[in-house]
């Protein structure tokens, strides 16, 4: 049976997926349930086979797999394994919606998702689906510049081991073992996954060392009954470059350069070294009986980790850690101790910041139709979300003791303040859908309702409850203009339920009650088109948000008050034009092609609230402006093409070419203080050509082998992938991350 009978989308824009036949697939439930379909959704949508994703299983970080895709900005942050960010149609993580079969996995703090925490997933995923805009998910209230959805693998057809390594000119490592049961007579099918990496990246001392594991058992219960149980993780601990650099570092030490390590005790040690371990639970019931479809989830994820880092008191010492640099450029821990020694009292010592949470929730939704046409669903979501943070001193580096207020600190105490977040969000909506033979239209409306408290964890104090509303509305219509052929628009409204952070943005108990919601309106436009062996997707799209909130903490000094900004009144415009085509060209050889022309500027001034972070005191206001200035952090101009090729004798090939351009560097609001203030220092453009090949056929009766090496970066381009504008807004005063250098690696998977 062909994936694309179920999910139209698929075989349109993405690889042909050919799936055992079953009495009941499971991943067809699951893809039924959480992918929507391009015959039906007026969106613009993208999905990621499995062909594709395996284009990427060297890469280091998953979201790069997100490549190659109109609007999307897919990149390492720092060049260090793990680490990466995701920005679409110029909107960060936190204004991305990300659902793991359905099921939102992000903090709700401050929307953050960290990909460090899940670095099994690209071996443990099925396929993704990117919903550009407001997304399909009424229970996802941030999704502003998209959703993600990933699917995990489950076990279907007949049983089946799979092995797989790759191995990368840098030293990593990845391997992955994996069985699936397929589908048992008793009804039960399972998949068991597990997979490792370990080694250096291009980024000097960056090692990752990590193992993860996918468990996924299913159970049909009866014709319209199935029961699906999965638990994913991947304990891990990976060396961080956090520092940035200037041009004159990057020309001096090259692109892997790192200022966060040096050699102590004659060996290399990183100031910067991530761990952290993040179980996640589901249990996912699907009902499916004439007129009711139901999809009920119960999940669970208890994460606990932390990062090693440095703590500097200038009361002490003059440097910090980082600034005691030797003639390589890298730290010099006999200067640092050296320093602590003459002041008989450390200035300068290693820490280790752990955090962690708890997240539970549950969802039950229902779909039920009217008649053959119509259909009214209905769903409730509950999350609660508790975290916890603190500091412990890790080395003194040559002291005996640190002291602060009158109180000595050794090795092993805790130091700072240890507190945490509880919050508990509702929601639910309604939504109508009617389906006919010519129009596909649905409008819904969703309420959420946040409580967030803020708890010391030393005395025991808890602040008082603040409490949020917000809502969305959605609604979008599909023309089917012939078979072949359609024009669909989507409006969508949403004035956000603000994150936990915006009201516990104060280091002591208090809450903040002037918090206002962000307001955001978009509307989208596209045609997609299909023809003999290809197709094409045309959209235009608008997104105005109003009312920004934006919190920046200023660099803690023990003799000074810890300063915060808070920042409201800020407008930005988001608008763009976007298309994907693609061309079989010939039985062994497709093209396909992507631009994005957008324009995204904040479009109006704002207020800085400058206040002290532990008393809320308020320290001053000043105006900020930033009207008419470039949004950051990703390219406003993408131009992309891909081809791939079938050959004779289970010969393939896959080449892609992009080029980025407009591209700002980020920076916050706040440093915008005068009326004259300039556009963020602008990067150049560049262009990444990739290239995959490979050899893919049956080895033995029953037995698959596929075998492959892929070069990143072929070219070998010398171009900057992030980082923050500067004091004078030129590359001189810039300070970020340039690209990986040409990067080879092998892998081959064989399956029985």
């Amino acid at each position: 049976m062909c994936l694309g009978m179920i999910v139209p989308a698929l075989s349109v824009y993405a690889e042909g997926v050919v799936l055992t036949d079953s009495v009941i697939n499971l991943q067809e439930v699951v893809i039924r349930d959480n992918f929507s379909s391009s015959e039906t959704t007026p969106l613009s949508i993208k999905t990621l086979s499995p062909s594709h994703i395996k284009l990427y299983s060297t890469s280091p970080n998953y979201v790069e797999m997100m490549q190659g895709i109109p609007g999307v900005y897919a990149t390492p942050s720092t060049g260090s394994y793990g680490d990466a960010t995701l920005n679409i149609r110029g909107f960060k993580q936190e204004n991305i919606s990300v659902l793991l079969n359905g099921i939102p996995i992000q903090g709700l703090t401050s929307g953050s998702m960290y990909w460090n925490n899940w670095m099994g997933l690209a071996e443990a995923t099925y396929a993704v689906q990117i919903q550009k805009g407001m997304g399909s998910s009424m229970l996802a209230d941030c999704a502003m510049g998209g959703m993600v959805n990933i699917i995990t693998k489950t076990g279907e057809g007949s049983p089946e081991w799979d092995f797989s390594t790759s191995y990368t000119q840098f030293g990593t490592k990845k391997g992955m073992l994996s069985y699936s049961t397929g589908q048992l007579k008793n009804g039960w099918s399972a998949n068991i996954m597990v997979s490792g990496v370990h080694g250096d990246g291009f980024v000097e001392t960056s090692q990752v060392k990590s193992i993860s594991y996918l468990l996924s058992v299913s159970k049909i219960l009866n014709p319209y009954n199935t029961l699906i149980f999965t638990a994913i993780g991947s304990p891990e601990q990976h060396d961080q470059r956090s520092t940035e650099l200037s041009k004159d570092e990057v020309d001096k030490y090259g692109r892997g350069y790192s200022k966060n390590w040096g050699y102590m005790n004659g060996e290399k040690f990183s100031i910067a070294r991530n761990h952290y371990f993040k179980p996640y639970f589901t249990l996912q019931h699907h009902y499916d009986k004439g007129a009711l479809h139901m999809k009920n989830s119960l999940y669970l994820a208890i994460a606990d980790g932390g990062g090693r880092s440095t703590y500097n008191d200038t009361t002490y010492v003059k440097k910090s850690i980082i600034e005691h640099q030797s003639t390589d450029g890298h730290i010099d821990f006999n200067s640092v101790i050296a320093d602590n020694t003459a002041a008989g009292v450390s200035g300068n010592f290693i820490i280790d910041y752990l955090s962690g949470h708890n997240q539970a929730g549950a969802i039950v939704s229902a779909d039920y139709s009217l008649n053959n046409k119509w259909t009214v669903s209905s769903g409730l979501q509950y999350q609660y979300f508790d975290t916890w943070s603190k500091m412990i001193i890790m080395d003194l580096l040559g002291a005996d003791h640190y002291s602060m207020y009158g109180k000595d600190y050794l090795v092993g105490d805790y130091i700072g303040s240890r507190y945490g977040r509880t919050t508990h969000l509702a929601s639910g909506y309604g939504q109508i859908k009617y389906d006919g033979r010519k129009i596909n239209t649905n409008l819904g409306i969703s309420v959420f309702s946040g409580n967030y408290r803020r708890h010391d964890d030393v005395t025991g104090k808890v602040s008082d409850w603040a409490h949020g509303w917000g809502v969305g509305i959605k609604s979008g219509l599909l023309y089917h203009i012939t078979g072949k052929s359609q024009a669909f628009i989507n409006l969508g409204y949403n004035s956000r339920l603000p994150y936990a952070g915006t009201f516990l943005v104060s280091s002591d108990l208090s809450v903040k009650d002037d918090v206002t919601n962000e307001e955001n309106l978009m509307a989208e436009i596209g045609t997609r088109i299909i023809w003999k062996g290809g197709g094409l997707e045309l959209s235009a799209y608008s997104a105005n948000w109003k009312n920004k909130t934006v919190t920046v903490s200023t660099s803690k000094r023990a003799n000074e008050k810890a300063q915060k900004y808070y920042i409201t009144g800020l407008n930005a415009l988001h608008m763009g034009v976007e298309l994907y085509i693609q061309q079989q060209i010939t039985p062994w050889a497709k093209l396909s092609a992507f631009a994005n022309l957008a324009s995204w500027k904040w479009n109006s001034s704002g207020e800085a609230l400058i206040y002290d972070g532990y008393t809320n005191e308020t320290l001053n206001t000043y105006k900020i402006y930033c009207d008419g200035l470039h949004v950051g952090d990703s390219p406003q101009t993408q131009f992309g093409a891909q081809a791939d090729f079938k050959m004779p004798y289970g010969f393939y090939a896959n080449l892609s070419w992009q080029f980025n351009d407009r591209m700002y560097a980020d920076f916050e609001p706040d440093s915008r203080k005068d009326a004259s203030s300039p556009d963020a220092y602008r990067l150049p453009s560049w262009n990444v050509l990739d290239a995959t090949i490979g050899w893919s056929d049956q080895l033995f009766e029953n037995m698959h082998l596929d075998v492959f090496a892929t070069g990143r970066n072929l070219t070998d381009a010398h171009y900057i992938e992030r980082g923050k504008d500067g004091r004078d807004h030129d590359l001189a005063t810039f300070r970020g991350y340039w690209g990986a250098p040409r990067t080879l690696s092998i892998g081959m998977k064989l399956s029985w």
